[in-house]
């Protein structure tokens, strides 16, 4: 079971290496630049190993960070990570993404990243209704997801993400994301295209 942990958090590291190398063009930065440098509440929904939540707290100091993520197993590679890097402003939660039992409106920012083309509409439908209960009315939903690249060498790098990714997620990457989202009562405020991803930018309606 560690063998099989110990190779997610490979692959989600070489992820990193092979898709968002490009500074400029990362999600990564693109969702450091939409967070506040203030004392922001912010909640990353299954969490992982905890590549965004470690990146968001070594780049805001006065930020809270909370990784949740349901596999403890997950979990625990992550507070490797942040013990590592002496990252102090960071906790972890086990806790199911669909019903965190965190109390409503107590963040600033949800982060939802790579994960609702891996899972059925039921739970899609679940994450975001969480998400937007926890959320401050103020507050923003950021949402992390693939898209279909338009360049040649970018297509044949791509087509290795949808080999490994489950059924349906060719469906997915042609979704309206903007009026998806909008079927949650949610408002896409921003919409950003980085290195194989988009990102929306959401609010409460």
């Amino acid at each position: 079971m560690k063998t099989k942990y110990n190779f997610f958090s490979f692959f989600y590291d070489l992820i990193d290496t092979l898709y968002f190398n490009r500074k400029k063009y990362s999600p990564r930065t693109a969702v450091l630049e939409l967070i506040s440098n203030m004392s922001t509440r912010v909640l990353d929904i299954c969490a992982g190993t905890g590549a965004n939540s470690l990146i968001i707290a070594k780049n805001k100091p006065d930020a809270r960070v909370i990784a949740l993520d349901l596999s403890s197993n997950m979990l625990k590679i992550a507070n490797k990570k942040y013990r590592k890097a002496r990252v102090e402003n960071i906790e972890t939660l086990i806790a199911d993404a669909c019903n965190t039992s965190l109390p409503d409106n107590s963040f600033d920012v949800v982060l939802i990243a790579l994960v609702l083309h891996e899972i059925e509409k039921d739970m899609q439908k679940a994450i975001l209704t969480e998400a937007k209960r926890v959320l401050s009315d103020n507050g923003q939903i950021i949402v992390v997801e693939w898209e279909q690249p338009k360049g040649r060498f970018q297509r044949v790098m791509f087509s290795l993400i949808k080999m490994l990714e489950p059924r349906g997620f060719k469906n997915f990457l042609h979704t309206d994301l903007s009026a998806y989202f909008h079927t949650f009562g949610l408002s896409v405020l921003e919409k950003h295209s980085c290195d194989y991803t988009q990102v929306f930018v959401l609010s409460k309606k």
